[in-house]
């Protein structure tokens, strides 16, 4: 009766969290802030309506958005669509993941004596939390880009580029931070870097592809079957949920039995079934669909988990950080993307204002940050506070300046107004895409 009492107050709560979110939009503030807005109101440390237990017993709903998360991102990473701009996107790639995973990963070792959980670690762990928030600081939003692209209409050589650019990154990000986490635990547990243990990590990424690959097909036959809509997305939903149940029953089975333990990527996982399903079959307009439909209800679930689950005390004391993280993010981010697109040959009007479209960040940081609350419940929490606070500022600032970006280079084209001397007409539109 407690656990139903739990679901039902946070589910009136998501309600009001829908509407507070609507709200900010009128603000011209992105929707997830009202979200997360809602979930801080209500949290611990203001009404307490939701509390830190609740929060712990409402685990399944994260981890059921965060594997949404992964599936949403991998279905956005479709080759047609990338191919003319390969050069580009290659080179701004390389040069955003190099510069802001390295900037990012030193600022945070170097104010690590200015963070309370930090202070008392010794340099290896240092180093292994340092690594995580770089992995994080490298993510992008592509939900975000979409919005604003579809907003002004925009089309050209800068927009394709940085929208193929915002969602590859969605998988290296998810691909560096698989590898960092193994690092980080390793780090913290004082096991030895060897051949055995390179070995290992190889073995964990090729385990998390050979599960990916046959997640997608399970999902191809699911989403063939002639049953209601309502029941495929549930699948779906439900399939994702069982690769993070999965990867924990791998790693306490390998702990019990093995003297190691195996980690699975979930979110890693859950992209590749959603790559090849949009690229290798013949489902990806009922997949994208299926995402969309339940994308809005997802996102308020978690957004307002996330606000909830917020340490705040510990935010108070951490603010300065945060700020000094978003800096040297967007130091990073203008290196990057200059340097990327200088050696690709782009035009130097794009390549000075690179940055702007790369600012954003939401969902996979986000479920990035709270795997690691997840992973490492010890200071978990604490650093998913501090990166969520550099994911919301990067999420208020960023949308501002993408649109000022594809303002600046003349790929915007919004509607004009135009009436007709016959009236409104009608038009039939044949075709998938």
């Amino acid at each position: 009766m407690n656990f139903v009492l739990i679901i039902a107050t946070f589910f009136i709560v998501a309600l009001a969290a829908r509407q507070i979110g609507a709200y900010c939009t009128r603000a011209n503030l992105p929707l997830i802030s009202g979200f997360l807005l809602a979930g801080i109101v209500t949290g611990p440390f203001v009404l307490g309506i939701i509390t830190l237990e609740d929060a712990a017993n409402l685990r399944f709903v994260d981890e059921i958005a965060l594997a949404f998360i992964a599936f949403a991102a991998g279905s956005e990473l479709y080759l047609e669509e990338l191919r003319s701009q390969f050069k580009n996107i290659t080179w701004v790639t390389i040069g955003l993941v190099v510069a802001t995973f390295a900037i990012g990963s030193l600022t945070f070792f170097f104010v690590s004596d200015f963070i309370p959980f930090m202070k008392t670690m010794p340099t290896t762990a240092r180093i292994a939390v340092a690594i995580l928030a770089g992995a994080i600081l490298v993510a992008r939003s592509p939900s975000s880009a979409i919005a604003i692209i579809n907003e002004l209409r925009a089309k050209g050589p800068f927009t394709q580029t940085a929208m193929g650019v915002t969602v590859i990154m969605d998988v290296v990000v998810i691909v560096l931070f698989a590898i960092n986490s193994s690092i980080a635990d390793a780090l913290l547990t004082n096991v030895p870097f060897s051949l055995s243990f390179l070995g290992l990590l190889l073995f964990e990424l090729s385990l998390s592809l050979v599960i990916g690959i046959a997640l997608g097909k399970l999902l191809e036959f699911f989403l063939s079957l002639n049953i209601p809509s309502l029941a495929k997305t549930s699948f779906v939903l439900l399939a994702g949920y069982g690769i993070f149940l999965l990867s924990e029953f791998v790693r306490r089975s390998s702990h019990t039995h093995l003297s190691f333990e195996i980690l699975l990527e979930p979110l890693l996982i859950c992209m590749i079934a959603s790559f090849l399903l949009t690229n290798y079959t013949k489902f990806r307009d009922e997949f994208l669909k299926t995402l969309h439909d339940v994308g809005l209800p997802i996102y308020v679930a978690f957004f307002t988990l996330t606000g909830a689950s917020l340490a705040l005390d510990v935010l108070a004391k951490t603010w300065p950080i945060a700020l000094a993280l978003f800096v040297a993010r967007l130091v990073g981010i203008f290196v990057g993307s200059f340097s990327g697109g200088t050696i690709a040959g782009a035009p130097m009007s794009h390549n000075r204002i690179n940055w702007m479209a790369y600012i954003t960040q939401a969902g996979v940081a986000l479920g990035l940050a709270k795997g690691v609350a997840v992973e490492f419940p010890e200071w978990g929490l604490a650093f998913a506070t501090i990166m969520i606070s550099v994911i919301a500022l990067n999420q208020i600032v960023g949308p501002p300046f993408f649109k000022l970006a594809i303002n600046r280079v003349g790929e915007s084209h919004t509607r004009g107004m135009h009436e007709f001397d016959e009236g409104p007409r009608d038009a039939i539109i044949f075709g998938m895409e």
